[in-house]
């Protein structure tokens, strides 16, 4: 039989999500973070979206350490020049984990994203309940990390790239709070605007300002996702769902506005 084209209808688009999780921290030597985002599948679809597929792609766990976050994770998000052989905060050795997402879409522009979304997860014990965090600060982050240090007086992004005080992601993150929590009944997710000012709001608002510092007015893909402390099969398990459904809130929510302007376009 000879090939045919396919139909709109039938051609399946593709989105790339990039979803990251800590590593150890403090008494907590297994992140359920990272046991989350590990078993995450490498795609899939929504009811909402059958034609679109989206693409997973996981990453090592981040180090607790801001210096680490601050110089890696833009990386990340955005190709970069490879740092120098003999970077003092060994950056360069850091970053040889992250081969498979430095993989991703690699170009030599550093304002190209390597990808469509991003969702950070991070733990907040002893709570309960997942959040949706809605905003990240730029200041404020006194508490130790791994290697006891903090960001007290630190005034990098104020003063390199006069960013503003807090970021916010560039989606309606009330119509992805709806989505999110429709399909999860009986289960506790909440919006938040108070992310911590430690790791988790740092990695965050890290993410945010690269986005927003290259397009103030486009917003950002970027999302951050707390989770409970536990680490039991069923714990990880019911995180797992909530951060599926979160990505696919996410993904619907985009494509509805980008759906609305086209038809408002014609």
């Amino acid at each position: 039989m000879g090939s045919r084209d396919l139909s709109a209808d039938e051609r399946k688009e593709e989105v790339k999500v990039l979803v990251t999780g800590f590593g150890p921290f403090g008494t907590n030597r297994i992140n359920p973070s990272h046991l989350i985002a590990s078993t995450l599948p490498l795609s899939f679809t929504t009811e909402a979206l059958p034609n679109l597929t989206v693409k997973i792609i996981t990453a090592s766990p981040i180090p607790v350490h801001y210096r680490t976050v601050r110089d890696v994770v833009p990386r990340l998000l955005f190709p970069h020049p490879p740092p120098s052989k003999t970077t003092a905060d060994g950056t360069s050795t850091v970053l040889a984990a992250f081969e498979d997402v430095l993989a991703v879409n690699p170009s030599a522009d550093t304002d190209r994203p390597r990808f469509d979304f991003i969702l950070h997860i991070g733990m907040a014990a002893p709570r309960k309940y997942f959040t949706m965090e809605t905003c990240a600060h730029r200041d404020g982050y006194v508490s130790f990390d791994e290697a006891g240090e903090t960001m007290e007086g630190d005034d990098l992004w104020q003063r390199e790239y006069k960013s503003p005080e807090t970021l916010n992601p560039g989606f309606d993150t009330g119509d992805v709070w709806r989505r999110w929590k429709e399909e999860l009944m009986g289960v506790d997710v909440r919006p938040s605007n108070d992310a911590g000012r430690f790791l988790c709001e740092f990695i965050y608002y890290t993410s945010l300002v690269e986005y927003w510092r290259r397009d103030p007015e486009k917003g950002a893909r970027v999302m951050f996702l707390h989770v409970p402390g536990g680490i039991e099969d069923v714990d990880v398990e019911m995180g797992r769902r909530v951060a599926l459904r979160l990505i696919g809130a996410m993904v619907e929510s985009v494509k509805r506005e980008k759906g609305a302007e086209g038809k408002g376009g014609r």
